[in-house]
């Protein structure tokens, strides 16, 4: 359904402005909106501040009466791809590169920020202020992208033989990744962490201005959904141009038909009509409601007292892939090892079979297997989520519940074993 009368401004990097229209840009003349870019190729996050000023100020852009944006604007952001890459790139130019064609020290070379805890903290505060920015300029409607960490993307090929390194020369313990791991799961870890903190920002917005609707696209989820629908080998050979980063003018157009179900859908003025269908009755049985967002069971956010007066908390558990999640009542006293015997009690039938060990990550770091370090020292708390992944030991790979990444038999087996030897009694 035309929408003249609506705006979709368009910020960020080259995913939001290339040589070829952007799956945001594509968005905007699907919902048949005037498209404004105010994007740059190259740009980072810190860039957002001029390219809001620019839009502001831009005599192009349709006013309401006293100068603000009209309540019918979409403002689309996508950003941070460059910033992760710099990060990345600084690190493998100091010696990752070198190692990979036979020379350079990975010794000698610094964890990027990328394979470091929590990452993404401070690209967070230049977003929300970004939206602050916007917010005060009239804007109400916000489609806020995720960071496109996708790890089929050919890009992450190059990378894998650093991060290999990275990994076995325990550069990367800090996450909780040891020498033998696979080097996908820092990766996985470390977007699961991204997009866990780009939903946060999202929702705490919303929590502020409640006039406003504040959308988190998940890109990642998007490619992972496009790449199931038309097949590995349609998909990966469609999907990227020459940069093996970019999407092609062919995938910026899938892209766009994603955002577009989540745009009409979570956007009361881009709702598409729709049937009347008459109410149905609730179930008969309460059962546990879950966030379209986060893929977890809603709590009423309050700590449950038990009879002596101790305080238990509801921590929620979903995997890797987001298809699993369940809520665990736990005791803030307890250890990591205490917690994964009631985790495993609750998880659903074949969440980890006969031989495999749980572990949690959460903020881009795996939970400490400490004796006495409890979950409140490592900063769970109530409402908190965890990501679960499942290993399997002897088979020495990693199984995240929906894919399965194979590694070869690691040489310092042995080691591993005895790393993880507070698992094996579980």
């Amino acid at each position: 359904m035309p929408r003249p009368h609506w705006s979709v401004l368009v910020f960020g990097d080259s995913w939001a402005e290339y040589m070829y229209p952007t799956w945001a840009q594509v968005l905007g003349r699907r919902l048949g909106a005037t498209v404004h870019s105010f994007a740059q190729a190259g740009s980072m996050c810190a860039d957002l501040r001029s390219q809001a000023q620019r839009a502001i100020t831009s005599p192009q852009v349709s006013k309401a009466p006293g100068g603000l944006l009209p309540a019918e604007t979409l403002v689309v952001v996508h950003t941070c791809g460059n910033d992760f890459i710099m990060k990345m790139a600084e690190a493998f130019m100091g010696g990752g590169l070198g190692s990979m064609f036979g020379g350079g020290n990975i010794s000698g070379m610094a964890t990027p920020e990328m394979l470091q805890p929590n990452p993404g903290v401070r690209e967070v505060v230049v977003i929300t202020e970004f939206l602050e920015t916007m917010h005060r300029a009239g804007a109400r409607n916000f489609l806020v992208s995720g960071v496109p960490i996708f790890l089929d993307m050919p890009v992450f090929n190059m990378a894998m033989p650093v991060i290999t390194a990275m990994v076995n020369s325990g550069k990367l313990e800090a996450l909780g990744v040891s020498p033998g791991d696979p080097p996908r799961l820092a990766v996985e870890v470390q977007a699961i962490a991204l997009h866990d903190l780009w939903e946060e920002m999202v929702q705490e917005f919303n929590g502020k201005h409640s006039e406003s609707t504040c959308v988190f696209f998940d890109e990642v989820a998007a490619l992972e959904r496009l790449r199931l629908s038309f097949g590995p080998a349609v998909f990966d050979r469609s999907m990227w141009d020459f940069s093996m980063f970019h999407p092609t003018a062919w995938g910026h157009e899938q892209l766009a038909i994603e955002a577009h179900k989540v745009s009409t859908e979570k956007f009361p003025g881009l709702r598409e009509p729709s049937p009347t269908t008459p109410p149905t009755s609730a179930p008969a049985t309460s059962s546990p409601t879950f966030s379209a967002a986060s893929g977890y069971s809603a709590s009423s956010g309050t700590s449950e007292v038990k009879a002596d007066g101790a305080k238990k908390m509801t921590v929620h558990i979903r995997n890797v892939k987001g298809d699993v999640a369940f809520e665990v009542l736990c005791d803030p006293s307890w250890t990591t090892s205490r917690f994964r015997e009631k985790a495993l009690e609750k998880a659903p039938s074949g969440f980890a079979d006969s031989g495999c060990v749980c572990v949690f990550a959460m903020k881009g770091k795996f939970l400490a297997e400490s004796q006495t370090e409890t979950l409140e020292q490592m900063g769970v708390q109530d409402g908190t989520q965890l990501i679960a992944v499942v290993k399997s030991l002897p088979q020495q790979c990693w199984r995240f519940l929906g894919t399965q990444t194979s590694i070869h038999q690691s040489p310092n087996s042995r080691e591993l074993l005895n790393h993880y030897q507070p698992f094996a009694a579980i």
